[in-house]
């Protein structure tokens, strides 16, 4: 491989990682605020917890969209009309006077969010094949895990020092800075068009096709259990943390930057790997780690310990485990879809959050004065990972 063939793969790896970081940047910058924005807006800390699930629920949305419209239209497009999104969505975030208002708001910040995962992982199978797009996912999710670090940091110390409307033109900013990179930096990577793409008949045909494949369903389902911890933990920690351990705002954002930084080395660990060990091997490791994370904290819970560190260091333990399962199986997934890689990418991304969606919807029901609703729906998604890979994923992707 020449140096500008390597240097056009570094830069492909951070345009898709900063187009995936629309996630990070849009959730874990507004988390540490939520009981400020409560505050703020006159109402509690569990509505101001559906924005969150408002912002899922998009996201779900636009997963099943985005993908079918980039292999219709092309991705580029379809690209720069999601970072348009987030853009203003953000902007008219910033001026919200009700909690209302602001659901509908993060309602569209997760339609245009779900397009920066799904858009980029479809981008990276235009390109490449099995190992190597599980290598380059992790790449993307490298640099994403970049975001995740400064993104819950930096929101700690606006919510403990400005007012929360700071976040939010923080990400408005980002879109304007990201839709300029792939304006003049990104080339159309999706071939010609498919006119057929659309078709109803067509794009039932299929998405048929992809949920029906074993390979894909069972890495889909695998990833999704994973990430729904994950979710939990993005969606209920601060009022654990905040309301419940009396934890600070800022200290807060710098205790989630500290596990997002464990996804930061896991992507580095998984990228470097996954061309020597082969996709199915790295989920199985980082399934086995999400169990020892989840089962540990909600162990810790039951015995009622009431310590920061025994929710910050298991859940550090999870989120490594799924930056190895969450790139390598969405590669998985893809890897049979060479020719309708953004739907295929739109459905498993749907799938996934939708179910994050859900599970986080369930749990505003429950108090959370202390960690063990949080821990326990942790571990039980960890384990329903392991019997999927154990079940499915280790014997049809060998």
């Amino acid at each position: 491989m020449t140096e500008r063939s390597k240097s056009k793969i570094i830069f492909l790896a951070i345009v898709l990682g900063l187009l995936a970081t629309l996630g990070p940047i849009g959730q874990d910058m507004y988390i540490p605020s939520i009981p400020k924005i409560a505050v703020d807006l006159g109402t509690t800390t569990n509505l101001v917890v559906l924005s969150v699930s408002a912002v899922l629920f998009g996201n779900g949305i636009g997963q099943i969209v985005h993908g079918p419209l980039s292999d219709r239209f092309g991705r580029k497009p379809v690209i720069i009309g999601v970072l348009t999104l987030f853009t203003v969505s953000s902007s008219a975030a910033f001026w919200a006077t009700s909690i209302e208002v602001l659901i509908v708001l993060r309602f569209f910040q997760g339609l245009a969010q779900s397009g920066g995962r799904i858009l980029a992982a479809a981008v990276a199978r235009d390109i490449f094949e099995r190992e190597r797009l599980g290598k380059m996912m992790s790449d993307i999710m490298f640099v994403t895990a970049i975001g995740t670090v400064i993104a819950p940091a930096a929101g700690g110390l606006i919510a403990e020092h400005l007012p929360w409307q700071t976040a939010m033109g923080i990400m408005a900013g980002f879109g304007i800075v990201v839709i300029l990179l792939f304006t003049f930096g990104y080339k159309e990577s999706g071939g010609a068009p498919n006119p057929e793409a659309l078709n109803p008949t067509t794009l039932a045909g299929n998405m048929k096709e992809i949920v029906l494949n074993k390979v894909f369903i069972l890495n889909t389902l695998c990833a999704a259990f994973m990430l729904s911890g994950f979710i939990v933990f993005l969606s209920i920690s601060a009022s654990v943390l905040i309301e419940g351990f009396g934890v600070r705002g800022d200290t807060y954002g710098f205790l989630f930057a500290a596990v997002s930084a464990s996804f930061l080395v896991g992507t580095l660990f998984s990228g470097r790997l996954v061309t020597r060990l082969g996709l199915v091997l790295m989920i199985g490791w980082g399934v086995m780690a999400g169990v020892i994370g989840g089962v540990s904290m909600a162990g810790l819970a039951l015995a009622g310990i009431k310590e920061t560190m025994a929710v910050v260091i298991p859940m550090g333990i999870y989120i490594f485990g799924l930056a190895f399962v969450l790139p390598q199986a969405t590669a998985g997934a893809l890897t049979p879809f060479p020719e309708t890689a953004g739907t295929a990418s739109s459905l498993s991304g749907f799938i996934q959050n939708m179910m994050g969606a859900l599970v986080s919807f369930l749990l505003t029901a429950f108090n959370h004065d202390d960690a063990l609703v949080m821990a326990t729906a942790i571990a039980v998604l960890g384990l329903g990972a392991s019997v999927i890979f154990l079940a499915g994923v280790r014997k049809v992707s060998a």
